[in-house]
């Protein structure tokens, strides 16, 4: 989803239209490579006066739903349509399609059978919509206004991006849509632990579905992805304490339904970044959490929280696998950008609170306490020297990341989340 909101920013700033397109019966196009067979449907009754004999079978020319390769013979037949038509393929998500001629640019992303445009031009948009309909059954949805979920508001400052309806639902599935609101996410002194007398929960499917759920809120609110993530790692023998702590986080929901991503029309679109980690937070492992958030100018497009692979010897060492995870992700996002048209001449900047991290990271000589460290982590250090990345330091009560990696106290929480470009269209400013 990380392309989707991207294409949202670089539309917002550069006054790009969006529209929505659904496929009807998205699979039924798909051209079937190999022979495969069916048993006649129930009810199938020969032409009058033929005959069929008792182990007649029916050999199909197109693809069905329920096939295995159903979904990708479609995305092979939509995305040959595209190709056709003068796009190309994204190398960075093939899921994105962009097309550039002279100063009229368009973009596609499919999903599925959902699709987006995104444009300079509105009559290549129409002509692009016609040439789509005389290839599939579709409809015009219009204007983009509700996406796999995503609530999508524009207005002259932006577009903002929430998941308001799907969070009431949430509330009210889970009895809690009359709760007390809180004001953060996950309380500081909590430590949830697999090891504890506690028993499972008789029903973990219960929680499963809950943690199931907030997942998929996260793709538009950071503010609870460090506590899903937590949440996550109890999926396989969930106990009370655990889900009084996914409670917890619908509790804070119920104050902030209307929260989410907001891209301003006057972005400069520089890519920025900010890493962060938690050392040994985990009290089962004693690993540490990584966490990242990278902004397109002033929006918000790409954020995780995870916890590392391994444990570290020092809080440098697990700052530094933090920003070699963060490194990827510039990597990837660099490539992404760059199919909107958008190349920079400068290194992008990522912020860190760790010196020694910093100095590890921009000093390549051999030491003692670093020679364990895997090879892919000092990517950080080759970008460094390539001239595509540079680090500078962030003081812990600005560092962004910090909301990715551990529960905070209201003041801090609220003090961050107030500089990640996230806005409630539902409450009066």
């Amino acid at each position: 989803m990380t392309t989707v909101k991207v294409l949202l920013s670089v539309s917002a700033a550069r006054n790009w239209s969006l529209h929505q397109l659904d496929i009807s019966n998205a699979f039924l196009n798909g051209d079937l490579e190999e022979e495969i067979y069916m048993s006649l449907p129930p009810g199938y009754s020969p032409r009058k006066g033929g005959s069929l004999p008792d182990n007649a079978v029916l050999k199909l020319e197109k693809s069905l739903y329920g096939l295995k390769q159903a979904s990708r013979q479609w995305y092979l037949k939509f995305s040959t349509t595209l190709m056709n038509l003068g796009f190309k393929k994204s190398q960075a998500d093939h899921t994105l399609f962009t097309r550039k001629t002279g100063n009229v640019f368009t973009a596609l992303l499919v999903y599925v059978d959902d699709i987006v445009i995104a444009g300079n031009n509105e009559e290549v948009i129409d002509q692009l919509k016609k040439d789509l309909a005389q290839a599939f059954k579709l409809r015009d949805l219009g204007p983009l206004k509700y996406f796999l979920g995503l609530e999508i508001a524009r207005s002259e400052e932006g577009i903002s991006v929430c998941q308001r309806k799907y969070t009431l639902e949430l509330l009210e599935e889970t009895g809690l849509l009359g709760c007390r609101p809180s004001s953060i996410p996950m309380e500081p002194s909590i430590k949830l632990t697999q090891h504890n007398n506690e028993p499972e929960l008789e029903n973990p499917e219960v929680y499963r579905r809950l943690v199931g759920k907030l997942m998929y809120l996260t793709i538009t609110r950071p503010d609870i992805t460090y506590a899903v993530n937590k949440l996550c790692q109890f999926s396989s023998s969930p106990k009370k304490s655990h889900l009084n702590a996914a409670y917890k986080v619908v509790h804070y929901l119920k104050g902030t339904a209307g929260l989410g991503l907001f891209y301003s029309s006057k972005s400069d679109l520089c890519l920025t970044a900010y890493t962060d980690a938690d050392w040994g937070s985990c009290i089962d492992s004693r690993r540490s959490t990584s966490g990242y958030c990278m902004f397109l100018g002033d929006s918000l497009v790409s954020w995780k929280s995870k916890k590392q692979d391994m444990a570290s010897a020092s809080s440098a060492e697990s700052e530094y696998r933090a920003m070699a995870m963060a490194s990827k992700e510039i990597a990837w996002l660099d490539k992404l950008v760059a199919e909107f048209q958008i190349h920079r001449t400068k290194p992008v900047p990522m912020f860190c609170d760790s010196t020694a991290a910093i100095h590890i990271a921009n000093n390549s000589v051999f030491h003692e306490r670093t020679k364990h460290i895997e090879n892919d982590c000092h990517i950080t250090r080759d970008r460094i020297e390539q001239g595509l990345l540079k680090t500078l330091h962030v003081t812990t009560t600005t560092q962004l990341a910090d909301i990715l990696t551990k529960p905070l106290f209201p003041a801090l929480f609220n003090s961050l989340l107030s500089k990640m470009s996230l806005l409630s269209i539902y409450v009066s400013s």
